[in-house]
């Protein structure tokens, strides 16, 4: 579907906005494993009236180097990408690393950075206004930088309630357990990082009957699928979607 279609697909409900310049930044992780949630983020961005700018050359925010202790190298990365984004007005990007990185970490360094947005608190300010659906029942995962270390559990929340009720797990929001990507896991200990997640579908997700959970991190988001198909059965195992694809699906009537 072409972005002018998807334009003219706009679910009639939804308010008038004026056109607001933002830069998109997609982030390592969804760059290398989810090319198309990227464009999905963009699209729907778009389809929502923003002027979405693209930075030309991402590199890396340096998240991995600060978590790793690299104090001096995460120093010149982030001397670098400041660079890059410095003339942004407001950077919006799905990635809950990043997000934080740009707003906590690269102050404390002294690089001054634009207003970072997390991608759900831009859909967040258009709750209530998406049209009408038909809702299915999902659960939402709470990634650690954007829940607990980030302060938000509410943006991602009430956007999906425009088009789902939401299953809650015993541990949620501020008791969500790690799906076990976060603090470089996945890279140095990948298998004990995945079975992490598998624990956490067999525990918290499938004894509430979840078919769709939902987050909103890119390293979650393959965290949790990779051990929701380890886990798949005659009857079917859990779907993990990103928060802004899905939404995009079921304003496109795919989802």
């Amino acid at each position: 579907m072409e972005k002018a279609e998807i334009k003219a697909g706009l679910p009639s409900g939804t308010r008038p906005r004026p056109m607001r310049v933002l830069h998109y930044w997609s982030g390592c992780t969804f760059r290398a494993r989810y090319p198309e949630s990227v464009e999905d983020h963009v699209d729907l961005l778009e389809m929502l009236g923003y002027e979405v700018k693209r930075f030309g050359e991402e590199g890396c925010c340096g998240y991995p180097l600060i978590l790793a202790g690299e104090k001096g190298a995460a120093k010149t990365v982030a001397e670098e990408t400041s660079r890059k984004i410095g003339g942004a007005g407001l950077i919006v990007t799905e990635c809950p690393g990043c997000y934080r990185v740009f707003r906590e970490e690269y102050p404390k360094m002294g690089f001054r950075t634009p207003e970072t947005r997390h991608l759900s608190q831009i859909l967040s300010e258009h709750a209530g206004s998406f049209g009408k659906f038909e809702k299915e029942t999902v659960s939402y995962h709470d990634p650690c930088d954007l829940g607990r270390l980030g302060g938000d559990y509410d943006s991602p929340r009430k956007v999906l309630r425009d088009f789902a009720e939401i299953v809650e797990p015993a541990a949620t929001k501020e008791r969500a357990n790690c799906c076990g990507a976060g603090g470089l896991m996945l890279i140095v200990a990948p298998e004990l990082s995945i079975r992490i997640a598998e624990a956490k579908i067999e525990n918290e997700f499938e004894p509430i009957g979840t078919r769709k959970l939902i987050t909103a991190c890119p390293s979650c988001l393959f965290n949790l699928s990779v051990a929701a198909s380890r886990r798949e059965g005659p009857g079917g195992g859990i779907q993990v979607l990103d928060l802004a694809s899905y939404v995009l699906g079921r304003l496109k009537g795919n989802g």
